[in-house]
């Protein structure tokens, strides 16, 4: 017989998956969101052994500009299980924690969102749109010009690129279009691990996240705020500009597949915006909210299995 085992376990699962500062309430109106999509996010977890001090956490869909999100239905196994949202800059986490499961147990949390996202659509007059003055961009749109994990904006050779691709006479929607551009003519999508912008650049190759970092870190070599667009299982970037009556407008690019510029099928619900998060617990900024599960203590002949759900993966979007 396996002789059990006793020790703390620590399983990190990560998402390919996130411009307000604060969050509003996750509880919206159930009528403004007759047309929205349901969205399931949650866990099980088997087993062998007892288990201790169980903690999960993922992100979850909250209020954005372009998104309302409702919770609106929740299963929590066992009865001890204690659920609690987080508001982090960028994204809204669950935390679970569970005192105890013991040997054979399934813990299972079931969270459905009812979840209302515009479609991606370009401006109607992209060429009257303008760039914020960096003085006049507020503490949180500042920090979408500095570099982040995997988004090395100030590193020689991005800075070099980004200078290499300026357009003294252009308007800020061709400028841009030329960081996209210049994304799409230089990187070949092939699916890997993340790499981040400089090796991108370097390898001429990658998938959503290098074409994503690699974009937002010229657009912030050349002084345009941007950032990173978490949904399950992709993500894509967008960047800041202001309408012609001075109100911010947040533009969303695809930066997979043969898009328009402004354009994209993507319909899935919003987890995260930013590229650079401080989670509870962690010294090092991340690059976005994993999912993750932790034990503090777990006797077991074999180690506890867990699956989340959506599965983690990345899968760009198709059109509708």
């Amino acid at each position: 017989m396996a002789k059990n085992l006793s020790y703390s376990l620590v399983i990190l699962l990560a998402i390919c998956t996130n411009a307000i500062a604060q969050f509003g309430p996750v509880e919206t109106p159930a009528a403004q969101l007759a047309d929205g999509d349901t969205f399931e996010t949650g866990f099980t977890l088997q087993v062998s052994g007892q288990a201790l001090g169980v903690t999960a956490t993922f992100p979850v869909p909250t209020n954005w500009e372009d998104q309302q999100a409702e919770l609106v239905h929740q299963e929590l196994h066992p009865n001890g299980a204690n659920l609690r949202f987080v508001n982090l800059d960028g994204t809204r986490q669950a935390r679970v924690d569970i005192p105890r499961l013991s040997g054979g147990d399934t813990a299972k949390v079931l969270l459905r969102f009812r979840v209302a996202r515009k479609a991606i659509t370009p401006p109607s007059e992209p060429q009257q749109l303008t760039l914020p003055a960096t003085k006049d961009l507020d503490r949180d749109q500042r920090k979408y010009l500095l570099p982040s994990p995997f988004v090395e904006s100030r590193d020689a050779k991005i800075t070099g690129v980004a200078n290499s691709l300026a357009l003294p006479d252009a308007t800020p929607w061709e400028q841009v279009k030329a960081y996209y551009d210049f994304v799409h003519q230089n990187v070949t999508y092939e699916n890997g691990p993340m790499k981040g912008a400089v090796a991108a650049l370097d390898e001429g190759r990658g998938d959503c996240e290098e074409m994503t970092t690699l974009f937002v870190a010229l657009c912030r070599a050349g002084e345009v705020p941007a950032r990173t667009v978490w949904v399950p299982g992709h993500c894509y970037p967008e960047f800041l500009t202001k309408t012609d009556d001075g109100t911010d407008r947040w533009v969303a690019v695809e930066m997979t597949g043969n898009w328009p510029f402004g354009q994209s099928p993507e319909k899935r619900p919003i987890l995260q915006k930013g590229d650079n998060f401080r989670i509870p617990g962690s010294r090092k900024p991340q690059h976005y909210v994993k999912q993750e599960l932790a034990i503090r203590d777990y006797k077991g002949s074999t180690p506890p299995v867990v699956t989340w759900l959506p599965t983690p993966g990345k899968d760009p979007p198709q059109a509708n």
